[in-house]
């Protein structure tokens, strides 16, 4: 198993070389030589640049969608929607939205690993003021901010937003 050490410098690796490079400055040569291992490591604990990924996306203690208990769903959205909008995670993220399409064990591991905990946490939160189908209410909240982010439009800003919130989650007469 690799040393937690190691961990954080391949994690810092790959987000700085993202940082610098963008997503095709992601290989497994250059991460190696940015976190100062050898290339056998990497591929002994990730078998590909998309696990190393997915590892520095997960693990990275500035993401700013950590589930809070005292979050509200507004809050958690507009943080959600920082975090895809802003560099690198956006262009990563972008890097394996493009993967999704075309690799199923890429789109196993984003559904797994990175969207299914920020959905059951949204879930949770429609629960808790009363959505009657929070699986429903979590899906129609995210699709707009998907769709822009997905088409480069431009995001909800914060009175938009929280107009979209209310009219999800407000129950129809």
């Amino acid at each position: 198993m690799v040393r937690s050490d190691t961990v954080r410098r391949v994690h810092a690796a790959v987000l700085g070389l993202a940082q610098r490079g963008g997503p095709g400055a992601l290989t497994m040569e250059g991460i190696a030589a940015e976190a100062g291992v050898g290339k056998q490591t990497l591929y002994r604990n990730w078998p590909s640049v998309h696990a190393i990924l997915f590892d520095a996306l997960a693990g990275d203690d500035t993401s700013s969608t950590e589930p809070r208990a005292s979050d509200t769903v507004q809050e958690f959205l507009k943080a959600a929607i920082d975090e895809i909008s802003t560099e690198p995670r956006c262009s990563l993220l972008r890097m394996l939205a493009a993967s999704i399409q075309t690799d199923a064990a890429v789109a196993r591991e984003f559904h797994e690993r990175l969207l299914a905990p920020q959905v059951t946490h949204i879930q949770r939160l429609v629960s808790a003021v009363g959505a009657q189908d929070p699986r429903q209410a979590t899906e129609l909240l995210l699709a707009p901010i998907f769709y822009r982010w997905f088409m480069r439009l431009p995001q909800f800003q914060e009175k938009e937003l929280e107009q979209h919130v209310r009219s999800v989650l407000t129950p129809k007469p």
